[in-house]
């Protein structure tokens, strides 16, 4: 059984699909009931979602889901297995299958490979770390750093050298596995996040709405630390397709699309 939470915290179109299931995220804290399964049943952390993201989502696959096989989605933000394709603006009643977000799919994949994550981001001049600290507060991962040498001191070097050595990283916290990989990854994460909660939850609650949301953050830099600590995993990764609200941006992203095919049949033209 394949069970792919799709999380959401205001009414959405959802995805038609017998693997791909609504959550309502923080849902302790809403005042709406969106009509499907919320994160705040049985051992749940739904009352943190403000500052843990849709971690809350992970939390609670973790705990309760049943499945063989889960994964975390975004209402605007899916994997791609068909295309290249990064954008698209609408859903409509055939995009599970136009996207090949199809249970043969899923399994087809997990035959070969262990994980199915996003692609990393670009590399660029400025390591994961300084990255971080730029847009964040980089004493938080100075934190991370500290409890990870401490809970799991045979792991340290390696976290040290993929966020201080790497430029790439994988965001939005998104990923399908089996259960048990699953359940792993999770189990390590929070145990790292909540010691991290335990230190400076006092100073988040004096940030801005924004960077209160600092757990969420951690955790996709923490999700490259497990995938290098366990070399043993085989990593799929597929492009992150979101959903574009913006006509003047979408507009821009196919014009974009169109304008590189061109150039690089006019290159292969020319190589010719």
């Amino acid at each position: 059984m394949i069970q792919i939470y799709s999380c959401h915290h205001k009414p959405y179109q959802q995805v038609e699909s017998n693997i791909i299931y609504p959550i309502h995220v923080g849902k302790a804290l809403s005042n709406i009931d969106l009509g499907f399964q919320g994160d705040d049943t049985s051992d749940n952390i739904s009352n943190k979602n403000p500052h843990f993201c849709e971690l809350t989502a992970t939390y609670w696959i973790y705990k309760n889901s049943k499945a063989d096989i889960v994964g975390l989605f975004h209402y605007r933000r899916f994997l791609n297995f068909a295309n290249n394709e990064t954008k698209t603006n609408k859903i409509d009643n055939n995009f599970a299958t136009t996207y090949g977000i199809t249970e043969e799919n899923i399994k087809n994949i997990l035959k070969d490979y262990d994980i199915i994550v996003p692609n990393k981001t670009k590399p660029t001049k400025t390591t994961v770390y300084d990255f971080y600290a730029k847009e964040h507060f980089g004493s938080d991962m100075d934190l991370v750093l500290d409890i990870i040498k401490q809970k799991y001191p045979q792991d340290y070097e390696i976290a040290i050298k993929e966020l201080k050595e790497n430029s790439q990283t994988i965001i939005a916290n998104m990923l399908i596995t089996k259960k048990h990989i699953f359940d792993e990854y999770a189990k390590w994460l929070f145990d790292i996040l909540f010691e991290v909660e335990k230190h400076i939850q006092p100073d988040v609650l004096t940030r801005n709405a924004y960077q209160q949301r600092v757990y969420g953050f951690l955790s996709e830099r923490l999700m490259g630390v497990f995938l290098a600590i366990h070399k043993e995993l085989k990593v799929k990764h597929l492009p992150i397709l979101m959903i574009e609200e913006d006509a003047k941006k979408f507009r821009k992203y196919k014009l974009r699309k169109i304008k590189n095919k061109i150039l690089t049949f006019i290159t292969l033209g020319l190589k010719k």
